[in-house]
């Protein structure tokens, strides 16, 4: 393993695939994540884990895994997770790079079964895979499939948008597109798949689900509702007029008012988390502006405000149950 406070090489061999995991402060879930990298059955790889400023024990956890293939970059201070995968893709020497979320997880074959697609088609720059969405409120599991391939770009334009952690890249596609947008707070994964598309990478998908996705709303960034609206808003600004030739002003509409209806629901929980009752009950009502695309937001944001986080969580888990 390699420490480093600066991305620095591990060898003069380079690996077929380089691994990023950006991660502040998840110590507690980060050995599940990182393990799941190093077993994949393709090991021609290097791992490269981006500390962006945590205070917790994740550096504790990095040197207790004994592994060569691990790279540790330690930054000063948290700068944001489009920064720390920069930073990656700049340490990275594989010709493909993959990203893992530090609290999802990879099935064993994840990157042997992409790389045999690739090596099918050589065109191909982009290659993902289905995933499972584990909610960690409800316990529920969704599965996501893959659905479009070659030329993604006009239904990324619709509104799709798949997990990060399902994808393989070559590190010359997102090198020519120079990344992650750094000014981004969020929207970043959905603004780098635009910008592959637009830039006609061919994408390709395994059907199979290859990726654990968990949502936690305590840890992610879709629980900042602050970040959730900024990031909305310089997405507008940038692909809001695109999105509008591509598929009309309607389904343009109907995209901004379920991610509208969206931010307002993470605020009404940061509210309700807060035991700001009457201001949460307002932003349920700021909902309204957003029908008829809001109904099933409001219907969440309803339950929230009623029962709380833990009677939201038993409801949903009884829904669940009744569905089996």
């Amino acid at each position: 393993m390699t420490l480093s406070n600066t991305p620095t090489g591990l060898s003069p061999t380079s690996p077929l695939v380089s691994v990023v995991v950006p991660t502040f402060n998840r110590a507690d879930v980060l050995p599940r994540t990182l393990q799941s990298v190093l077993s994949q059955t393709f090991s021609d790889i290097e791992l490269i884990v981006v500390d962006d400023g945590s205070t917790d024990r994740t550096a504790e956890v990095i040197h207790n895994l004994k592994d060569d293939r691990l790279q540790y970059i330690q930054l000063p201070q948290n700068c944001g997770g489009n920064y720390a995968r920069n930073q990656g893709i700049q340490a990275s020497r594989a010709d493909f790079v993959a990203f893992l979320d530090s609290d999802d997880e990879w099935l064993p074959q994840k990157l042997e079964k992409q790389l045999a697609l690739i090596n099918q088609d050589p065109s191909v720059s982009v290659i993902y895979c289905q995933y499972d969405e584990h909610q960690e409120m409800s316990g529920q599991r969704t599965l996501n499939p893959a659905p479009y391939e070659g030329d993604v770009f006009q239904p990324l334009l619709n509104g799709w948008c798949p997990a990060l952690s399902t994808f393989l890249i070559r590190r010359t596609a997102l090198q020519a597109i120079k990344g992650f947008d750094e000014s981004l707070p969020s929207f970043q994964d959905y603004d780098l798949f635009l910008r592959l598309a637009q830039a006609a990478n061919k994408f390709a998908a395994v059907q199979t689900p290859l990726v654990t996705k968990y949502v936690h709303n305590s840890h992610q960034v879709s629980g900042n509702w602050q970040a959730k609206k900024q990031g909305l808003e310089l997405f507008q600004a940038r692909w809001g007029a695109t999105m509008k030739t591509h598929v009309g002003e309607q389904t343009y509409q109907r995209w901004v008012a379920k991610h509208m209806a969206f931010v307002k629901l993470r605020q009404l929980q940061a509210q309700m988390n807060s035991h700001q009752r009457l201001a949460a009950l307002g932003c349920w009502l700021d909902m309204i502006e957003f029908l008829p695309w809001s109904r099933k937001t409001m219907l969440k944001g309803l339950a929230f405000c009623l029962l709380g986080s833990d009677g939201y969580g038993k409801i949903t888990n009884w829904q669940k149950g009744l569905a089996k």
